[in-house]
């Protein structure tokens, strides 16, 4: 019965494990859907900036991305 419980205590253990594993991974992962336009945005800001240069930053909370002009 000993061992029972210490491989009963193991698998939970084991499956803890996995589990907190599994939601670490789905968080690295995860992302807010605006990744796929942010590169073409970069590259339109710095043409639209040329002089000077822009840089991509925050729009705001819940905003896309917006271009700053440096200068």
């Amino acid at each position: 019965m000993r061992r029972y419980w210490k491989t009963m205590r193991n698998a939970a253990a084991a499956a803890l494990f996995v589990g907190c594993m599994g939601f670490g991974a789905m968080q690295a992962v995860a992302d807010d859907g605006t990744t796929g336009e942010a590169s073409c945005s970069a590259w339109a800001c710095a043409q639209e900036c040329a002089p000077f240069g822009g840089d991509l930053g925050p729009g705001g909370p819940g905003q896309p991305l917006q271009c700053y002009c440096c200068g």
